[in-house]
Protein backbone atom coordinates (compact mmCIF):
# COMPACT_ATOMS: atom_id res chain seq x y z
CA UNK A 1 0.00 0.00 0.00
CA UNK A 2 2.73 2.50 1.30
CA UNK A 3 4.46 1.40 -2.40
CA UNK A 4 1.79 2.22 -4.33
CA UNK A 5 0.95 5.63 -3.03
CA UNK A 6 4.81 6.23 -3.35
CA UNK A 7 4.80 5.65 -7.04
CA UNK A 8 1.97 7.35 -7.64
CA UNK A 9 3.52 10.76 -5.52
CA UNK A 10 6.65 9.87 -7.44
CA UNK A 11 4.72 10.25 -10.84
CA UNK A 12 2.95 13.14 -9.54
CA UNK A 13 5.51 15.45 -8.76
CA UNK A 14 7.86 14.29 -12.06
CA UNK A 15 4.72 15.62 -14.64
CA UNK A 16 4.63 18.25 -12.25
CA UNK A 17 8.38 18.79 -12.96
CA UNK A 18 7.53 18.15 -16.47
CA UNK A 19 5.16 20.76 -17.04
CA UNK A 20 7.49 23.51 -15.42
CA UNK A 21 10.39 22.42 -17.56
CA UNK A 22 7.71 23.18 -20.51
CA UNK A 23 7.06 26.47 -19.40
CA UNK A 24 10.78 27.38 -18.87
CA UNK A 25 11.81 26.05 -22.53
CA UNK A 26 8.92 28.69 -24.60
CA UNK A 27 8.33 31.54 -22.57
CA UNK A 28 10.31 33.92 -23.98
CA UNK A 29 9.15 33.36 -27.21
CA UNK A 30 5.67 33.34 -26.70
CA UNK A 31 6.48 36.65 -24.83
CA UNK A 32 8.28 38.16 -27.79
CA UNK A 33 5.55 37.82 -30.33
CA UNK A 34 2.81 39.26 -27.83
CA UNK A 35 5.36 42.36 -27.25
CA UNK A 36 5.58 42.55 -31.25
CA UNK A 37 1.88 42.54 -31.34
CA UNK A 38 1.07 45.12 -29.24
CA UNK A 39 4.17 47.43 -30.55
CA UNK A 40 2.59 46.79 -34.13
CA UNK A 41 -0.57 47.87 -32.88
CA UNK A 42 0.49 50.93 -31.34
CA UNK A 43 2.00 52.06 -34.41
CA UNK A 44 -1.07 51.75 -36.49
CA UNK A 45 -2.13 55.60 -37.84
CA UNK A 46 -4.98 56.86 -39.12
CA UNK A 47 -6.33 59.79 -41.00
CA UNK A 48 -9.47 61.30 -42.38
CA UNK A 49 -9.89 61.60 -46.22
CA UNK A 50 -12.88 62.85 -48.38
CA UNK A 51 -13.91 60.32 -50.66
CA UNK A 52 -16.95 59.89 -52.96
CA UNK A 53 -19.93 57.43 -51.28
CA UNK A 54 -22.41 55.56 -53.50
CA UNK A 55 -24.94 58.73 -53.25
CA UNK A 56 -22.25 60.65 -54.69
CA UNK A 57 -21.57 62.66 -52.04
CA UNK A 58 -17.83 63.87 -50.62
CA UNK A 59 -17.95 61.92 -47.22
CA UNK A 60 -15.84 61.91 -44.15
CA UNK A 61 -13.99 58.42 -43.98
CA UNK A 62 -10.55 57.41 -41.74
CA UNK A 63 -8.36 55.28 -42.89
CA UNK A 64 -4.98 54.14 -42.13
CA UNK A 65 -2.06 55.47 -43.11
CA UNK A 66 1.85 54.81 -43.42
CA UNK A 67 3.43 58.51 -43.43
CA UNK A 68 5.26 59.69 -40.53
CA UNK A 69 5.27 63.68 -41.23
CA UNK A 70 3.31 65.92 -43.22
CA UNK A 71 4.72 66.23 -46.41
CA UNK A 72 4.56 62.63 -46.37
CA UNK A 73 1.04 62.34 -45.36
CA UNK A 74 0.00 64.64 -48.30
CA UNK A 75 1.44 62.54 -51.01
CA UNK A 76 -0.29 59.87 -49.75
CA UNK A 77 -3.74 61.09 -49.08
CA UNK A 78 -3.53 62.50 -52.73
CA UNK A 79 -2.69 58.62 -53.42
CA UNK A 80 -5.87 57.31 -51.91
CA UNK A 81 -7.86 60.21 -53.70
CA UNK A 82 -6.55 58.83 -56.85
CA UNK A 83 -8.54 56.70 -59.23
CA UNK A 84 -6.56 53.40 -59.80
CA UNK A 85 -4.03 54.67 -57.21
CA UNK A 86 -1.17 52.66 -55.01
CA UNK A 87 -3.82 52.37 -52.05
CA UNK A 88 -7.13 51.70 -53.65
CA UNK A 89 -6.86 48.30 -51.28
CA UNK A 90 -7.29 50.92 -47.87
CA UNK A 91 -10.96 52.43 -49.52
CA UNK A 92 -14.01 50.66 -48.29
CA UNK A 93 -16.45 49.34 -49.91
CA UNK A 94 -19.03 51.83 -51.19
CA UNK A 95 -16.31 54.38 -51.47
CA UNK A 96 -14.93 55.85 -54.58
CA UNK A 97 -12.00 58.07 -55.34
CA UNK A 98 -11.89 61.53 -57.58
CA UNK A 99 -9.13 62.15 -58.64
CA UNK A 100 -7.27 61.51 -62.20
CA UNK A 101 -5.20 58.96 -61.90
CA UNK A 102 -2.48 60.08 -64.00
CA UNK A 103 -2.62 63.43 -61.90
CA UNK A 104 0.89 64.56 -60.46
CA UNK A 105 2.28 66.55 -57.77
CA UNK A 106 5.19 68.75 -58.73
CA UNK A 107 5.84 70.26 -55.71
CA UNK A 108 4.74 71.46 -52.20
CA UNK A 109 5.46 72.89 -49.22
CA UNK A 110 4.09 74.33 -45.82
CA UNK A 111 4.62 77.85 -44.92
CA UNK A 112 2.78 78.73 -41.64
CA UNK A 113 -0.81 77.38 -41.71
CA UNK A 114 -0.66 77.40 -45.48
CA UNK A 115 -0.15 74.41 -47.96
CA UNK A 116 1.24 75.84 -51.32
CA UNK A 117 0.98 73.00 -53.65
CA UNK A 118 1.42 72.90 -57.43
CA UNK A 119 -0.33 70.23 -59.35
CA UNK A 120 0.36 68.59 -63.21
CA UNK A 121 -2.13 69.67 -65.64
CA UNK A 122 -4.56 66.79 -65.30
CA UNK A 123 -6.44 68.03 -62.49
CA UNK A 124 -9.55 69.87 -63.71
CA UNK A 125 -9.75 68.14 -67.33
CA UNK A 126 -12.92 66.27 -66.11
CA UNK A 127 -16.51 67.27 -66.92
CA UNK A 128 -17.84 70.53 -65.37
CA UNK A 129 -19.70 68.47 -62.75
CA UNK A 130 -16.39 67.32 -61.38
CA UNK A 131 -13.95 70.23 -61.58
CA UNK A 132 -15.94 71.45 -58.27
CA UNK A 133 -16.19 68.74 -56.72
CA UNK A 134 -12.41 68.15 -56.90
CA UNK A 135 -11.72 70.94 -55.30
CA UNK A 136 -14.00 70.51 -52.14
CA UNK A 137 -12.11 67.07 -51.94
CA UNK A 138 -9.07 68.42 -52.09
CA UNK A 139 -9.60 71.66 -49.46
CA UNK A 140 -11.18 69.30 -47.18
CA UNK A 141 -8.89 65.93 -46.75
CA UNK A 142 -5.88 68.56 -46.99
CA UNK A 143 -6.92 70.90 -43.89
CA UNK A 144 -8.13 67.75 -41.92
CA UNK A 145 -3.93 67.65 -41.75
CA UNK A 146 -2.96 69.25 -38.16
CA UNK A 147 -1.36 72.62 -39.34
CA UNK A 148 -2.58 73.02 -42.10
CA UNK A 149 -5.87 75.65 -42.63
CA UNK A 150 -5.63 77.15 -45.83
CA UNK A 151 -4.72 76.17 -49.44
CA UNK A 152 -3.51 77.78 -52.82
CA UNK A 153 -3.62 75.62 -55.80
CA UNK A 154 -1.30 75.78 -58.40
CA UNK A 155 -1.55 73.96 -62.03
CA UNK A 156 2.13 73.83 -63.51
CA UNK A 157 3.23 76.61 -61.28
CA UNK A 158 0.65 79.22 -62.27
CA UNK A 159 -2.10 80.08 -59.66
CA UNK A 160 -5.37 78.66 -60.06
CA UNK A 161 -7.77 81.54 -60.14
CA UNK A 162 -11.01 80.16 -61.64
CA UNK A 163 -12.23 77.26 -62.60
CA UNK A 164 -11.93 76.40 -66.46
CA UNK A 165 -15.07 74.70 -67.02
CA UNK A 166 -17.57 76.66 -65.13
CA UNK A 167 -15.17 79.80 -64.85
CA UNK A 168 -15.78 80.49 -61.12
CA UNK A 169 -13.09 82.43 -59.71
CA UNK A 170 -11.03 81.05 -56.42
CA UNK A 171 -9.69 82.69 -53.53
CA UNK A 172 -6.06 82.68 -53.46
CA UNK A 173 -6.29 81.04 -50.26
CA UNK A 174 -9.01 78.13 -50.04
CA UNK A 175 -10.21 77.16 -46.93
CA UNK A 176 -13.30 75.22 -45.91
CA UNK A 177 -15.88 78.16 -45.82
CA UNK A 178 -15.21 77.01 -49.48
CA UNK A 179 -18.13 74.91 -49.06
CA UNK A 180 -18.60 71.20 -50.13
CA UNK A 181 -21.65 69.09 -50.95
CA UNK A 182 -23.58 72.54 -51.75
CA UNK A 183 -27.54 72.81 -51.42
CA UNK A 184 -29.11 76.16 -52.77
CA UNK A 185 -32.24 76.44 -50.58
CA UNK A 186 -32.51 80.00 -51.19
CA UNK A 187 -35.99 82.39 -51.94
CA UNK A 188 -34.55 85.65 -52.18
CA UNK A 189 -31.34 87.69 -52.02
CA UNK A 190 -31.91 88.65 -48.32
CA UNK A 191 -30.23 87.40 -45.56
CA UNK A 192 -28.21 84.80 -46.77
CA UNK A 193 -26.51 82.69 -44.72
CA UNK A 194 -23.75 79.98 -45.64
CA UNK A 195 -24.08 77.21 -42.71
CA UNK A 196 -21.97 73.28 -43.00
CA UNK A 197 -23.79 70.83 -41.33
CA UNK A 198 -22.43 67.33 -40.92
CA UNK A 199 -25.68 64.71 -41.40
CA UNK A 200 -24.96 61.12 -40.45
CA UNK A 201 -25.22 57.78 -43.24
CA UNK A 202 -24.55 54.21 -43.57
CA UNK A 203 -22.46 51.93 -45.59
CA UNK A 204 -23.61 48.52 -44.50
CA UNK A 205 -23.38 48.71 -40.21
CA UNK A 206 -20.53 51.19 -40.32
CA UNK A 207 -21.47 55.02 -39.78
CA UNK A 208 -19.79 57.71 -41.19
CA UNK A 209 -20.37 61.77 -41.73
CA UNK A 210 -21.39 63.64 -44.78
CA UNK A 211 -20.66 67.55 -44.53
CA UNK A 212 -23.05 69.64 -46.69
CA UNK A 213 -22.73 73.40 -47.15
CA UNK A 214 -26.44 74.57 -47.08
CA UNK A 215 -27.32 78.64 -48.17
CA UNK A 216 -30.37 79.50 -46.70
CA UNK A 217 -32.13 82.71 -46.03
CA UNK A 218 -31.54 83.21 -42.39
CA UNK A 219 -30.64 86.13 -39.86
CA UNK A 220 -30.11 83.52 -37.42
CA UNK A 221 -26.66 82.84 -35.67
CA UNK A 222 -25.34 79.53 -36.79
CA UNK A 223 -25.51 77.73 -34.46
CA UNK A 224 -28.77 77.93 -33.58
CA UNK A 225 -29.12 76.53 -37.80
CA UNK A 226 -26.93 73.80 -36.83
CA UNK A 227 -29.65 72.41 -34.28
CA UNK A 228 -32.79 73.53 -36.22
CA UNK A 229 -31.09 71.26 -38.98
CA UNK A 230 -30.41 68.17 -37.22
CA UNK A 231 -33.47 68.34 -35.05
CA UNK A 232 -35.94 68.95 -38.03
CA UNK A 233 -39.07 66.52 -38.36
CA UNK A 234 -38.65 66.77 -42.03
CA UNK A 235 -35.95 64.45 -42.99
CA UNK A 236 -33.46 66.54 -45.52
CA UNK A 237 -32.96 62.98 -47.76
CA UNK A 238 -33.49 59.40 -47.37
CA UNK A 239 -29.47 59.36 -47.22
CA UNK A 240 -28.61 62.03 -44.64
CA UNK A 241 -29.88 61.14 -40.91
CA UNK A 242 -29.45 63.00 -38.06
CA UNK A 243 -29.90 61.50 -34.51
CA UNK A 244 -30.72 63.54 -32.88
CA UNK A 245 -34.24 64.31 -30.90
CA UNK A 246 -36.50 66.29 -32.88
CA UNK A 247 -37.29 67.72 -29.07
CA UNK A 248 -33.78 68.73 -28.20
CA UNK A 249 -33.93 72.54 -27.57
CA UNK A 250 -30.76 74.39 -27.21
CA UNK A 251 -31.31 76.67 -24.39
CA UNK A 252 -28.36 78.65 -24.41
CA UNK A 253 -24.22 78.73 -25.53
CA UNK A 254 -21.19 80.77 -24.35
CA UNK A 255 -18.02 81.14 -26.20
CA UNK A 256 -14.84 81.36 -24.38
CA UNK A 257 -11.86 81.87 -26.35
CA UNK A 258 -11.15 79.21 -28.75
CA UNK A 259 -14.40 76.75 -26.57
CA UNK A 260 -18.03 76.63 -27.06
CA UNK A 261 -20.47 75.45 -24.00
CA UNK A 262 -23.88 74.50 -25.02
CA UNK A 263 -26.68 73.78 -22.87
CA UNK A 264 -29.15 71.41 -24.07
CA UNK A 265 -32.64 70.13 -22.53
CA UNK A 266 -33.16 66.56 -21.50
CA UNK A 267 -33.86 65.71 -24.79
CA UNK A 268 -30.17 65.11 -25.83
CA UNK A 269 -30.08 62.53 -23.75
CA UNK A 270 -30.63 58.86 -25.97
CA UNK A 271 -31.52 57.73 -22.64
CA UNK A 272 -32.68 59.65 -19.56
CA UNK A 273 -32.51 57.32 -17.30
CA UNK A 274 -28.82 56.31 -18.33
CA UNK A 275 -27.83 59.75 -18.96
CA UNK A 276 -26.51 58.52 -22.11
CA UNK A 277 -25.78 60.99 -25.42
CA UNK A 278 -25.29 58.94 -29.01
CA UNK A 279 -21.81 59.03 -29.96
CA UNK A 280 -23.29 60.09 -34.05
CA UNK A 281 -25.20 63.33 -32.11
CA UNK A 282 -21.87 64.03 -30.45
CA UNK A 283 -19.85 63.94 -33.76
CA UNK A 284 -22.76 65.67 -35.69
CA UNK A 285 -23.29 68.85 -33.72
CA UNK A 286 -19.37 69.09 -33.09
CA UNK A 287 -18.08 68.55 -36.30
CA UNK A 288 -20.55 70.72 -37.72
CA UNK A 289 -19.67 73.52 -34.64
CA UNK A 290 -16.01 73.26 -35.35
CA UNK A 291 -15.93 73.91 -39.40
CA UNK A 292 -18.20 76.89 -38.80
CA UNK A 293 -16.71 78.64 -35.94
CA UNK A 294 -13.12 77.28 -35.83
CA UNK A 295 -13.05 76.46 -32.04
CA UNK A 296 -11.42 73.34 -30.92
CA UNK A 297 -13.37 72.75 -27.65
CA UNK A 298 -16.96 72.13 -27.13
CA UNK A 299 -18.39 70.78 -23.82
CA UNK A 300 -21.89 69.61 -23.75
CA UNK A 301 -24.70 70.20 -20.71
CA UNK A 302 -28.10 69.33 -20.21
CA UNK A 303 -29.66 71.89 -18.68
CA UNK A 304 -26.69 73.63 -16.88
CA UNK A 305 -25.49 70.36 -15.79
CA UNK A 306 -21.32 69.14 -17.85
CA UNK A 307 -22.15 66.00 -19.71
CA UNK A 308 -18.55 63.56 -19.26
Amino acid sequence: MIKKFSIKKICKYTMLLLVVFLFYLFPKKNEYELTNTVIKNHRLNYHDVFLLDRNNYLSKITIEVAAKNELDLIDELIEIMKEDGRYIDKIPNGFRPFLPSDLKINSKKIKNDILIINFSNELLKGNIQDEERIVEGLIYTLTSIKNIKKVKILIDGEELKKLPKSGKELDEYLKRDFGINKVYNIENLKDITKVIVYYVSKNNDNIYYIPVTKYINSSEEKIKIIIDELTSKMSYNSDLMSYLNYNAKLLNYNFNNDSITLNFNEYLFDNEVNKKVLEEVIYSISYSIKDNYGVSKINFCVNNTEIR
